[in-house]
């Protein structure tokens, strides 16, 4: 089924099942883009990130990698900027690690670099790129990209996994901290009445 999205309008037709999305907002500006999926394609909008199961008049259906399934309307499709990870010949990833703020950056970034350059799918063209994007409470972020080619959502999933417990697995053997991020509650708590309420139910 061949569901065509014009300024809110659908033009329908059987046996493809494919979804064709023009953008309305760039239409205003002079210049249309164009949006061809279909079942079984894998799509990421917004938040949402997963695998197209169904596509119906009016909704669509995405199936996610935790095996949830969100139905979408056309019209939502049809105006949201959307990507598919695997319509090219390599895919772009990326893990953020977390290192303690005690820890040698150098240091952590060769470890993670290294083990990214050991994983036979992992593309050594282009290189992984590691950088500090993020100071949090607990830990001092290192983002890393790396890129992988013929990517399929089970070679995505499965070379990511591999990845970064190789990274893990080589942090713990080289004392590099990985903490996990915490909160420290601060305060009193007033416990007059506690003891009230033990010294009536003695007296009961």
């Amino acid at each position: 089924m061949l569901i065509c999205l014009l300024n809110g309008s659908y033009l329908v037709r059987r046996f493809i099942p494919s979804l064709l999305t023009r953008n309305t907002r760039s239409l205003r500006k002079g210049h249309s883009r164009l949006i061809l999926v279909k079942i079984g394609d894998w799509i990421e909008s917004n938040d949402n990130e997963g695998v197209i199961e169904d596509i119906s008049f009016r909704v669509s259906r995405v199936r996610t990698f935790d095996n949830g399934l969100i139905t979408v309307p056309n019209s939502e499709l049809a105006n949201t900027a959307l990507e598919n990870p695997v319509a090219k010949d390599k895919r772009r990833l990326q893990f953020l690690f977390g290192v303690g703020y005690e820890e040698d950056l150098d240091h952590a970034r060769n470890v993670i670099t290294e083990e990214a350059n050991a994983h036979s799918e992992i593309l050594a063209d282009p290189g992984v790129s590691v950088r500090l994007t993020e100071l949090a409470d607990s830990y001092v972020g290192l983002n890393t990209r790396f890129w992988i080619a013929d990517p399929s959502r089970a070679d995505v999933s499965c070379i990511r996994s591999e990845y970064v417990q190789a990274v893990k697995q080589r942090c713990d053997a080289e004392n590099i901290e990985m903490p996990y991020s915490y909160q420290q509650l601060a305060g009193e708590i007033s416990v007059e009445n506690v003891e009230n309420a033990d010294d009536a139910e003695s007296a009961a």
